[in-house]
């Protein structure tokens, strides 16, 4: 006789994390794109927006790590993917940016 045990798993926060794995991959093809004279996009922008996702992301894994030990539940793998998504993102935006649109151009004089 085969006993079958299902054990329930927390998928709740799994569209934020999809949503905000979709904005950072949005200003990883703005960073990727060099910057015009009217772009609005500049390195604090890309920074901030980086920084926020992952203080999000983190808070965000963090309780639902806490949410699953309180209801016994296990825990999502897919979420776990999308939360390294996100912090290997928020770590390469801002250094993309930073060496794909301001190489040389220090020294460059406009007229």
């Amino acid at each position: 006789m085969q006993l079958l045990i299902q054990q329930a798993v927390l998928t709740d926060f799994r569209l934020v994390f999809i949503v905000m794995l979709a904005i950072l991959a949005i200003f990883l093809v703005l960073s990727i794109i060099p910057r015009g004279r009217n772009s609005n996009i500049n390195f604090a922008t890309v920074l901030t927006v980086s920084i926020i996702e992952v203080v999000i992301a983190a808070v965000l894994f963090y309780t639902e790590s806490h949410l699953i030990e309180l209801f016994e539940q296990t825990a999502d793998n897919l979420t776990l993917y999308l939360f390294i998504g996100i912090i290997a993102l928020g770590i390469a935006n801002p250094l993309i940016f930073r060496l794909r649109n301001s190489g040389g151009q220090r020294y460059r004089y406009r007229y």
